[in-house]
């Protein structure tokens, strides 16, 4: 047997590393759960170990016995702190439920009942015998204490079986954690079963082995910064994944899925059984991943007929020679985005429409703008315009002008005789002969304008007096031999016309006075004529009558 001093020394100083671990892991049980239980099992070796100190130094039976009630709160405490210590290390979002908290209590509550009142029953521990002194301090293991020893070993045997499982199964990260757990618990196990196979309660080095524990698991909790890789539940991270997740083997059988994947496959095929682990993916729904990994996007139809557009992520899964052994497939559902994105595409389709007929209407009211209503010529603005346009590119070009100003003859009279319906169809007809002498091939550069009333005006850019005078008389020629039929009859329709070319210096408001007084000429002469501009002046204009 160790020597009592040492023995006291001991368990004082498992004392003050408990409460050392217990006052370091309160100050951050807030970091992890399992930093929180650790802190319980400390303090619950800190109320073993002092209470066993005190046991060596105490020799009055009355404080004895309370020594011993309040040693057995540790004891029952370090089992229910083990399970909780267990279940924080393998999961980080683990939390202790008001119910299992109350489930814990349990024991020891009845235990501390019984130690109370121990003297007056010894279901606990077996009365002293008078006959043999060892019993004061070595008394007999009475059948609650076994009870007490099997719920124990029961409940902490079931943390080391979760511990094992992790430590075999877990990520490979963890299992230096739970090794260091496992082997932290083979000491006190292996002290605890010496003191109960030795029948000698009263030095029992289980706290000096738990207090090993605590500081093992201590270190590996926070040395090696590891509570930020003590594990969430893989499944619950697995399940709150948006997107589907899947993965398959090399034969395209299911070997894992999260919930939005199982959904996902139920939607499209209701029948399923209950277990998808191990089906056949490609019996199901045709054609594996692609062999190289990537990125497509696919269109499937439910059994209600609901299109279901998916953009499928392949990874093929290599094993440790890089043989490819599955894939890995994550699937979005893009119903909804790429329904949205057609309809932005269509309303912007409609939008672009919609503005294509804006700048139609637009154009063609500018177009109407310089429009004569009635013949569909340019009118008189359009006219101003475009004579100081064309005036200005011949300058440059060194070209010359020629403007025309062209009346219908006896137009009055064709408005009396046969109605202004038949004078405006003859200003109609009119202006589509000038309109087809400007637009036609030899009419290139050439300007047809209603200038008010029956008065027309042509503008010749590039062309001289002579050759302008030549164009206009041949339009008269075919006009004279046009009549325009009207209301059954036939109207006669002739015009005078002045032609003059722009001179150097001359202004445009003297060409037009040039072009009015040949067309005055013209009318003097007898109508039905074209007539030069006998001189280029830079009077003001004036119309003929």
């Amino acid at each position: 047997m160790l020597g009592l001093p040492f023995l006291v020394l001991l368990f004082m100083l498992a004392t003050a590393v408990g409460a050392a671990v217990t006052a370091v892991g309160w100050r951050r049980r807030k970091a992890a759960p399992a930093v929180a239980a650790l802190a319980l099992l400390s303090a619950a070796i800190v109320v073993w170990s002092a209470a066993d100190a005190l046991a060596f130094l105490i020799h009055d039976p009355v404080v004895g016995h309370v020594v011993r009630v309040v040693k057995f709160l540790g004891v029952c405490a370090i089992p229910a702190g083990f399970f909780c210590l267990s279940h924080a290390v393998l999961d980080r979002a683990w939390r202790l439920s008001r119910r299992t908290a109350l489930l814990l209590v349990i024991e020891p509550v009845l235990i501390l009942a019984v130690n109370v009142t121990d003297p007056w029953h010894h279901l606990f521990f077996l009365p002293p015998d008078p006959a043999d002194p060892v019993t004061f301090t070595r008394p007999g293991f009475a059948p609650l204490f076994w009870v007490h020893t099997a719920y124990s070993y029961l409940l902490i045997g079931s943390g080391l079986a979760r511990l094992v499982r992790g430590w075999v199964r877990g990520p490979r990260l963890q299992r230096r954690l739970y090794g260091v757990v496992l082997l932290g618990c083979l000491l006190p196990g292996l002290a605890n079963v010496v003191a109960i196979a030795w029948g000698d309660y009263a030095t029992d080095l289980t706290p000096i082995g738990f207090c090993v524990t605590a500081v093992a698991t201590y270190w590996a909790l926070v040395h090696h910064s590891l509570p930020e890789l003590i594990p969430v539940a893989r499944d619950r991270v697995f399940d709150l994944i948006g997107d589907t997740v899947t993965t398959l083997d090399a034969s395209g059988r299911l070997l894992d899925l999260n919930s939005a994947a199982e959904q996902m496959l139920r939607q499209l095929a209701p029948d399923l059984p209950d277990r998808l682990v191990g089906y056949s993916f490609e019996k199901e729904f045709g054609g594996l991943p692609p062999p190289d990994g990537g990125e497509t996007d696919l269109i499937l139809t439910d059994r209600e007929g609901r299109r279901l557009e998916l953009n499928v992520r392949t990874s093929p899964l290599h094993d440790n020679r890089s043989q490819r052994v599955g894939w890995v497939m994550v699937a979005r559902d893009v119903t909804a985005i790429n329904g949205q994105r057609r309809e932005l595409e269509q309303a912007n389709a409609r939008l672009h429409e919609q503005l294509r007929t804006i700048e139609l209407l637009r154009a063609d009211l500018a177009e109407q703008a310089v429009r004569d209503a009635l013949t569909g010529l340019y009118n008189r603005r359009y006219l101003l315009e475009a004579l100081e346009r064309l005036a200005a590119e011949c300058a440059v070009r060194s070209r010359p002008l020629s403007l025309a100003l062209l009346d219908v003859d006896h137009f009055k009279q064709v408005n009396d005789r046969y109605g202004h319906a038949a004078g405006d169809e003859v200003l109609v007809r009119f202006a589509r002969c000038l309109a087809e002498e400007a637009e036609g091939t030899a009419g290139a550069g050439v300007v047809a304008a209603r200038y008010g009333g029956e008065e027309f005006v042509l503008v010749f850019a590039g062309a001289d007096g002579a050759a302008a005078r030549a164009r206009v008389e041949a339009l008269r020629v075919r006009v004279a031999a046009e009549p325009v039929r009207t209301g059954g009859r036939s109207v006669p329709v002739t015009f005078s016309a002045g032609v003059a070319c722009l001179a150097g210096g001359q202004s445009l408001e003297g060409l037009l006075h040039a072009a009015d007084e040949a067309l005055y000429a013209a009318k003097r002469a007898g109508r039905n004529r074209v007539e030069p501009a006998a001189v280029a002046d830079d009077h003001a204009s004036g119309t003929a009558a």
